[in-house]
C-alpha cells in the first residue's frame, strides 16, 4: 500500500503541476505582462515592407485598454533601427528604437520610461501637429559609442530631426544575442520619424496586469495576432508548447509502473507465506473461482487504499511546491489540484490493482491444496 501512496502522490503532484501550466496558472506573479503581437498573415495588421506585419490604431486600442480597471500599464511598442550622429564629434552609429507611451516608474525591456513621462505632447488628438520634444533615454553601448551624456543633442539620420539625451540607463537591452545600443523615446515622436503616423502602427502592444482574466480581452482585441507571455524582446517568439501533457504522461507511465511493480511483488510475496490460508479456503469448500475473487478483491483493495493515501500525501505535496515556487520563484498557484485530478488519480489506483492482479492469480492457481495443508 505504500508503494502505491507514494506512485499515486507522485501523480497527483505533477499532474496538478501540468494543469497549471496548461491552464496559464504560470502568469499569476506580481506583475504580469502580455505582448500583443500579429501574426505572420494577420488579417487585422498592416503589412510593412521592411518591419513585417505591424498592429494599426494603437494609439485608440492604447486607450480602449486602458480604461479597463484589471490593466495597471498598456503602450504601443514600436522596434525600428535608426541612425544617431554626434555633431560636435561627426561620430555616428545605428541604434534599436523603441517608441512607446512612457509612464513614470515603468520599463519597458529593461529601459526606464520615467525620464520620458512628461514628453508625450507630438500626438494631439491623432494630428501629430504637437510638440517635438525629441527626448531619448538612451543605453550605457550608445553613450559609449557616440561619447554622449546627459542633456546632449543627436542628429536623427534620414531627416532634419534632433533628439536630446534625457538620461542614460544603468542596463543595456539585451536581445538573446548580446547586449543591443537601444535607446527610447516617445512612440508618437518614433513614428513620425519614421512616416507611420498615417496607419498609426506599433509592432506589439505590451500590457501590464495582475489580473490573468484580460488575456480573454486581449485576445479579442485585434484579428488575426496572438498574445503570449512576456520574455522581453523575444516574446513574440513564444510558442504553444504539448510540455504539460508529457509531464501528465510521463507520471501516469512512471507511477503506473512503479505501482503495479510493488503490489504486485508485495501481494506475491504475501501469497508465498500464507498459502496455508488459501489451502484452508480450499478445504472448506471455496472453489478455484472464489478464492481467484478473494485474491483480486484483496489485491485492488490494497490499490484502492494506498490510492486514497496516495492522493492526501500528494494535496500536501502540492500545497508544499506552490509555497516553494512562490517563495523561491515568485510565480503563486502554480499547481493546480481539482477534482478531476483526484478521480484521476483514483482510477489510476484501480488501474494499478488490475494490472497487478495477473501475477498473485497465477500463484493462487498453483497452489496444491493437499500439499499446502500437510506441510509443517
Amino acid at each position: 500500500m505504500t508503494g502505491v501512496a507514494l506512485a499515486v502522490a507522485l501523480l497527483v503532484v505533477v499532474t496538478s503541476l501540468s494543469a497549471g501550466l496548461a491552464g496559464g496558472a504560470t502568469v499569476q506573479s506580481e506583475d504580469i505582462d502580455y505582448w500583443i503581437v500579429p501574426d505572420e498573415s494577420g488579417a487585422g495588421s498592416v503589412p510593412l515592407n521592411a518591419e513585417g506585419a505591424q498592429l494599426s490604431e494603437v494609439h485608440r486600442i492604447t486607450a480602449q485598454l486602458r480604461a479597463d480597471s484589471r490593466i495597471d500599464y498598456v503602450t504601443p511598442v514600436a522596434i525600428t533601427p535608426i541612425q544617431l550622429r554626434h555633431p560636435a564629434t561627426d561620430e555616428q552609429t545605428y541604434v534599436l528604437a523603441l517608441g512607446v507611451i512612457p509612464e513614470s516608474g515603468r520599463h519597458v525591456a529593461g529601459l526606464n520610461t520615467t525620464p520620458l513621462a512628461d514628453s508625450y505632447v507630438h500626438y494631439d488628438s491623432g494630428s501629430y501637429a504637437g510638440p517635438w520634444t525629441g527626448q531619448m533615454v538612451i543605453s550605457p553601448a550608445v553613450a559609449t559609442e557616440l561619447n554622449v551624456t546627459q542633456q546632449d543633442e543627436l542628429t536623427l539620420g534620414g531627416s532634419t530631426r534632433t533628439g536630446t539625451v534625457s538620461h542614460v540607463t544603468d542596463t543595456n537591452l539585451d536581445a538573446g544575442v548580446g547586449e543591443v545600443p537601444a535607446v527610447v523615446m516617445p512612440l508618437a515622436e518614433l513614428q513620425t520619424l519614421t512616416g507611420q503616423t498615417s496607419s498609426d502602427t506599433a509592432d506589439q502592444i505590451l500590457v501590464s496586469t495582475t489580473d490573468p482574466s484580460v488575456h480573454s480581452l486581449l485576445t479579442d482585441i485585434y484579428p488575426g495576432t496572438s498574445v503570449v507571455s512576456r520574455v522581453g524582446l523575444t516574446g513574440a517568439e513564444t510558442s504553444a508548447t504539448s510540455l504539460p501533457l508529457a509531464m501528465a504522461l510521463a507520471a501516469t507511465v512512471v507511477a503506473g509502473g512503479i505501482g503495479v511493480a510493488f503490489v504486485a511483488t508485495m501481494m506475491g510475496l504475501e501469497l508465498t507465506a500464507s498459502r496455508q490460508e488459501i489451502a484452508i479456503l480450499g478445504a472448506v469448500g471455496f472453489s478455484a473461482r472464489a478464492r481467484v475473487l478473494v485474491v483480486i478483491t484483496e489485491t485492488v483493495t490494497v490499490a484502492v487504499l494506498g490510492g486514497l493515501l496516495g492522493v492526501a500525501l500528494g494535496s500536501v505535496g502540492v500545497v508544499g511546491l506552490n509555497v516553494a515556487i512562490a517563495e523561491f520563484v515568485g510565480v503563486t498557484t502554480l499547481a493546480t489540484l481539482t477534482p478531476g485530478i483526484i478521480l484521476y488519480a483514483l482510477a489510476a489506483a484501480v488501474a494499478v490493482g488490475v494490472l497487478a492482479v495477473p501475477y498473485p492469480l497465477y500463484l493462487t492457481t498453483q497452489t496444491d491444496v493437499l500439499a499446502a495443508l500437510t506441510r509443517s
